[in-house]
């Protein structure tokens, strides 16, 4: 608790592929894991009896289940699709919510009080919508989003935290769904993001799918059958050749098997294929060479040669592959940074900036930037009676964050009553190749003696948040739009309707806790909360458990270093009883009396 009194803060790295929660503990900022599972898959389905299953066990059934189980709906953020789970459809930031409310629940058991607030990472190249997108989904999750930050950026708060020499670096973002590139600059305790550049549609799905063509397309000679006509067929064929990328990591070569993938006349056939490191090499090569692209792009924005670069640093699962650190070494004359587990590093960023909030100084300043140019749909001129419009940028990318703006324009005629104020974002000066992501009218005063002056005011803030902000300057008439929640299938139904269907299967689901089900942690407390409360899972099968809570409950006078031990072990001994871990229960018991029989003594 900070000291202000409000909960905890964690940060929370929403991945397309796995996502990873961190939280500070005793000061210092450390993954929050359970069971030595740091990262938790981001995958949801719905099981057999209809109820909400996500991480490992919704992956598990993924090539079994495929029409009830979904993942990296992380690419799917800020559009309008529907995603069927068996006989329901959800919104992307419906499911991205289920995921959250996992990640909250797992921090709070950690941290042992509720977590209800959180600072979210999204690649750097994602636009207004989909960030939006990812704040409604924490909302949805019971989370106060106290930002959103890029993850390249996040990635780069945990090196260098104590550098005062100015030094330039790159952090290349590899992962699952998306990639990018920041290059920042360190000084005297200042991270300033100078440059993004990426693609929010490429990441380590991509090279999974290239694979999976290049063996289909094998199989498909020698028999005949297209392993990817069959959904169940082809998600069992992903996750083999998702399994044989990351052999070849390691190895020289992979091997893809999987018995009986398909019939053929009623007979059974298998699939045995090996996988060179030089085979898979020439298939992703062109996608490598993308990412390449976009960092002398990133470059030459930010006004650095390769010569001004001190580091390189390396986020997200892909960048293991050996290929994109070859070439990334070869193209920037850097041998990539790995202090830092390229899984982990984005949250434990999150949680640095996360700890800002609650006054912990353990990290540098951010200085971030907006990764997309924002304007307006302007008369250019006019085409017979047709008008020509353009974009015209009013924040530009790249600009530092908090951004505010203006530019001034002019009604197309002293008549003109009313003017539409078209919000786009994008790089191009054609209209239609730019995203609308809001409009609104503004009420015009007419007549030859006003002025035709019109000023339109942004402001972008540091959570990305834009206010819009249009005034008739001979008039001071105004009018604003808040885009702070771009996705219309909310602005046409009650949220509190989706709020309370996503409770009920919260509540149906076996994995999630309610806050009063969480082991509360006092730590003034004269005893430890160790009650044995029937509510615990399955207490009735281990008396002896249930008999040495009860005991533990019953000691005063603990002194705050042991009462810490025993709180510690019985949080694990009820996580033992509820999962039936007889072994683990056992060994617990025996630990707590060890420390009873050491303070009683």
């Amino acid at each position: 608790m900070d000291k202000n009194g409000n909960g905890p803060i964690v940060g929370i790295d929403l991945g397309t592929t796995n996502s990873v929660v961190a939280g500070i503990i005793d000061g210092k900022v450390a993954i929050l894991a359970e069971d030595d599972q740091q990262i938790y898959p981001s995958v949801v389905g719905l099981d057999a009896s209809g109820k909400m299953i996500t991480g490992g066990v919704a992956r598990n059934q993924l090539a079994a289940f495929p029409d009830r189980t979904i993942a990296s709906v992380k690419r799917k953020m800020g559009s309008d699709e529907k995603i069927s789970l068996g006989d329901q459809k959800f919104t992307p930031q419906e499911i991205s919510a289920m995921i959250l409310r996992r990640l909250r629940d797992r921090a709070s058991r950690v941290l042992g009080q509720p977590v209800e607030r959180a600072v979210i990472t999204v690649p750097a190249f994602f636009d207004e919508n989909q960030r939006q997108a990812t704040r409604e989904a924490g909302l949805l999750a019971g989370l106060k989003v106290e930002r959103i930050i890029n993850e390249p950026t996040a990635a780069t708060l945990v090196y260098h935290a104590d550098s005062k020499e100015q030094r330039h670096i790159v952090v290349y973002d590899f992962g699952g769904g998306t990639f990018d590139v920041s290059v920042v600059r360190f000084e005297m305790g200042v991270v300033e993001v100078l440059s993004s550049k990426g693609d929010t549609q490429l990441g380590g799905d991509d090279l999974d799918e290239l694979l999976l063509d290049h063996v289909a397309v094998d199989f498909y000679q020698q028999h005949k059958i297209d392993l990817r006509d069959d959904l169940t067929t082809r998600y069992r064929l992903l996750q083999a050749c998702e399994a044989a990328k990351k052999t070849l990591s390691e190895s020289a070569a992979a091997e893809i098997a999987e018995e009986f993938i398909v019939e053929k006349d009623g007979q059974p056939l298998n699939l045995t294929m090996t996988i060179t490191r030089g085979d898979f090499e020439k298939l992703i090569t062109p996608l490598v060479d993308q990412t390449l692209t976009s960092v002398d792009a990133a470059l030459r924005d930010s006004g650095l040669s390769t010569n001004h670069i001190d580091d390189l640093v390396l986020v997200g699962g892909s960048t293991r592959i050996p290929l994109v650190t070859r070439r990334l070494s070869e193209e920037l004359q850097l041998d990539p940074s790995r202090a830092v587990n390229p899984d982990l590093a984005v949250a434990l960023g999150a949680a640095t900036q996360a700890a800002m909030f609650d006054g912990h100084a353990i990290g540098p300043v951010l200085v971030d930037i907006t990764g997309h140019t924002l304007g307006l749909e302007v008369m250019d001129r006019l085409s017979g009676f047709s008008p020509v419009t353009v974009f015209s940028p009013i924040i530009r990318r790249n600009s530092p964050l908090p951004a505010t703006y203006e530019e001034v324009y002019s009604r197309t005629h002293e008549e003109q009553n009313r003017a539409e104020i078209h919000v786009l974002q994008g790089e191009s000066s054609d209209v239609s190749r730019n995203r609308s992501i809001g409009r609104f009218m503004l009420d015009l005063e007419t007549g030859s003696d006003i002025s035709d002056e019109v000023v339109v005011r942004f402001d972008l803030t540091l959570d990305g948040i834009l206010k819009v902000t249009a005034t008739q300057s001979a008039t001071g008439k105004s009018q604003n739009l808040i885009i702070d929640n771009a996705l219309m299938e909310f602005q046409g139904q009650d949220h509190e309707q989706v709020e309370a269907r996503l409770g009920a299967i919260f509540d149906s689901s076996d994995e999630i806790l309610d806050d009063a089900d969480l082991p509360q942690q006092n730590w003034q407390s004269s005893s430890p909360n160790c009650t044995t409360d029937s509510s615990i899972p399955n207490l009735e099968k281990y008396p002896a458990a249930a008999a040495m809570l009860e005991q533990c409950q019953s000691v005063s006078g603990i002194p705050a270093e042991d009462l810490d031990d025993i709180q510690s072990v019985t949080k694990q001994l009820r996580a033992a009883i509820a999962s039936e871990d007889s072994v683990r229960v056992t060994s617990l018991c025996e630990e707590l009396d060890d420390i009873l029989f050491y303070i009683q003594g």
